[in-house]
């Protein structure tokens, strides 16, 4: 009949359709913690920096300076936020790729099943 004939490749068009949906979101997941990536290796690099100003201070500069005195406690929240936003982007991106993986293995089966059905 027409409408088993039209089912399986409706179907079909709706894996293909949401496939291509996760294809995408997994590219723009990874573009993301790629941005976030960089974000958090700036910050780090400042801080970094930061400490390393302070080390080189003499010794009794480094006893009269008080931490609000410094850039660090703003140094240190951004490098904190940086690492929670990367965080959060790789775990959004795993996620996609794990299951833009399972399915694609879906799609796989749908269509071997559609062409031994055929």
């Amino acid at each position: 009949t027409i409408q088993s004939t039209i089912q399986p490749q409706l179907t079909m068009s709706t894996l293909d359709q949401k496939l291509q949906q996760l294809e995408e979101a997994t590219t723009a997941s990874q573009s993301l913690l790629a941005e976030k990536e960089s974000k958090l290796s700036s910050a780090t690099n400042a801080l970094d920096k930061a400490k390393s100003k302070l080390k080189a201070l003499s010794p009794e500069a480094q006893q009269t300076l008080q931490v609000n005195d410094t850039e660090l406690p703003e140094l240190l929240s951004a490098r904190m936020i940086a690492q929670e936003e990367y965080d959060e982007a790789e775990k959004r991106h795993e996620t996609n790729k794990k299951y833009l993986l399972i399915f694609r293995e879906k799609v796989s089966r749908e269509k071997c099943n559609s062409l031994v059905g055929s």
